[in-house]
């Protein structure tokens, strides 16, 4: 005959009444009318609170619960865990568990654990859970530990949430840091993709500038996708994703692309459902990559426009190279820098034998440099085809400057070679000084003739005159093809000293000019460059530039 007790606690619930069906007079417990006070106790409060509570009682710590607690169960280990042993039934996490069983069971001492990972087997397959949990001790009229109380929420589901959400986050901080650069991004989604508790693998394809699908790499358990390429040129041309098991094939459109700029092949794991919320996440994290790999093509696409009007309209201020036999300029734009800058060079046909090099830096850039760096050659070209020296062409530059805005602190080389006096006669306001090598060696700067930048002084410009030999080379740049992070200009100008020195004799002007860019901004520089070589005498045929 069943308890009266027992009847009433379990009355109105449904774990309630599979206890009711249970043979206990078959397990350690005995019939529920011999259990002892401390274990009725518990048991009575196990029924009638909705918290899930777990009772376990006696060797085995046979195990009696409630409704809450049996969502814990999955939908293989209920209804049989009741009145089974609890190692029993979880065998597959007993290890986890052991250490907190023990601690109240051997030393009386409740636990508290929270969001603790346990790989569960209760519903067919190894799933990822994780429990916020209280075991504590059940104390027999002796005061013996007899059982153990198990007070537990399952916190699955947020965990996993905040997880699936802070790689989420993740993502988009690293491809906002990283949409320069397609190979970055790509670099990033991939490498914070590999190892994700919810992407067993993935693959990115991109298209490239041929429109045909690339695959920029992969990650995970396969390295690489197993879905067939045709379902992934399917997507990316229909624009529709299709699943197959548990991997998704997405397409990759920006928030403004109607096509498809790629693909992302995305696998979940076997260790959660594949239900609703997760489609969505890894629909979320191909939208995310999407939405990042679009921005980065339409920046590139963008920085290429900027660029090619750049260097149109430098090109179309700066001249190109140099005509004159014997001379080779060169310019280079700064790494990296879409604006125009304000650097020019120009060589001026003055009369037989003569001609006049200049090399001018404005302060900064952008059009607006741009634009007085234009003014300035033209009115330093026109002062020069009226004969004047170098000094009375710096003298009319300065009255200039001071009439256009921003042209302050320009610097300007000028100097006039005369091949039948055989003389370069030079005067610079603050700019670099000239590099003149000898033809029977060594290398020095000319230091003569200079005087303050643009605009920042009344006094008369002074001038040298120096005498050149058949075979002297004379080198003029701008600071930028010497200027360094964390050096003097000094350190700089000792370089570029050194590398005029080192080219030999026999070297063309062109491959001067080359090499002295190769050897001092090898990978280019963080300024714009203007340099102009020229050999003084005569110039053999193959010298011309």
């Amino acid at each position: 005959m069943r308890s009266p007790w027992f009847l009433r606690v379990t009355a109105g619930s449904a774990t309630g009444a599979l206890a009711r069906e249970v043979d206990w007079a078959a397990t350690p417990l005995g019939v529920p009318s011999t259990w002892p006070t401390a274990l009725r106790l518990t048991v009575e409060m196990c029924f009638n609170t909705r918290f899930p509570v777990l009772v376990t009682w006696g060797p085995e710590l046979t195990m009696i619960y409630n409704d809450g607690y049996r969502e814990m169960l999955g939908s293989d280990k209920h209804p049989g865990a009741m009145g089974s042993p609890l190692a029993e039934v979880w065998k597959e996490i007993w290890d986890d568990l052991l250490p907190s069983v023990e601690a109240v069971m051997v030393r009386g001492e409740p636990t508290w654990t929270v969001d603790q990972h346990l790989v569960m087997h209760r519903s067919g397959y190894d799933e990822d859970t994780y429990f916020t949990y209280s075991y504590s001790p059940i104390r027999d009229a002796s005061d013996e530990v007899r059982g153990l109380l198990d007070i537990a929420t399952e916190t699955t589901e947020r965990v996993v949430e905040q997880r699936r959400m802070r790689l989420l986050g993740d993502l988009t901080v690293a491809l906002t840091a990283a949409r320069d650069d397609l190979d970055s991004l790509a670099s990033r989604t991939l490498g914070l993709l590999e190892g994700a508790p919810d992407v067993l693998a993935s693959a990115l394809y991109v298209r490239d500038d041929g429109g045909a699908l690339r695959l920029r790499g992969s990650a995970g358990a396969s390295r690489g996708s197993t879905v067939p390429d045709q379902v992934v040129e399917q997507v990316a041309r229909t624009g529709t994703a299709e699943e197959r098991g548990r991997t998704v094939v997405v397409p990759l459109a920006g928030v403004v692309d109607a096509t498809p700029v790629g693909v992302m092949v995305l696998t979940g794991t076997g260790r959660r459902p594949w239900d609703d919320a997760y489609r969505s996440f890894l629909a979320l994290v191909a939208s995310t990559v999407g939405e990042a790999v679009a921005g980065t093509l339409r920046h590139q696409l963008e920085v290429d426009h900027l660029r090619e009007v750049s260097d149109t309209l430098q090109a179309a201020i700066v001249p190109e190279g140099s005509s004159v036999a014997g001379v080779v300029a060169r310019y280079l734009p700064a790494v990296g820098d879409l604006a125009v800058g304000g650097d020019w060079y120009d060589v001026v046909e003055l009369g037989p034998g003569r001609r006049a090099l200049v090399v001018g830096d404005c302060v900064g850039h952008g059009l607006d440099a741009a634009a007085r760096m234009g003014q300035l050659r033209a009115a330093t070209r026109a002062l020069l085809l009226e004969d004047r020296s170098p000094a009375d062409v710096l003298d009319g530059l300065d009255r200039f400057a001071r009439t256009l805005p921003g042209a302050e602190c320009t610097t300007v080389f000028c100097g006039v070679v005369d091949e039948v006096e055989h003389t370069v006669v030079h005067s610079s306001a603050g700019h670099l000084p000239p590099v003149l090598r000898r033809a029977a060696g060594g290398a020095e700067m000319l230091v003569g003739g200079r005087g303050a930048a643009l605009g920042i002084s009344t006094a008369p410009r002074p001038e040298a005159v120096e005498r050149l030999t058949d075979g002297d080379l004379l080198v003029v740049c701008t600071d930028g093809l010497i200027e360094r992070r964390r050096e003097t200009l000094r350190t700089g100008l000792d370089r570029l000293v050194a590398e005029v020195a080192a080219q030999p004799a026999d070297a063309r002007t062109a491959s001067v000019a080359d090499d002295l860019i190769r050897a001092l901004a090898p990978h280019g520089a963080e300024d714009d460059v203007a340099l102009v070589v020229y050999r003084a005498g005569a110039v053999a045929a193959d010298d011309l530039p």
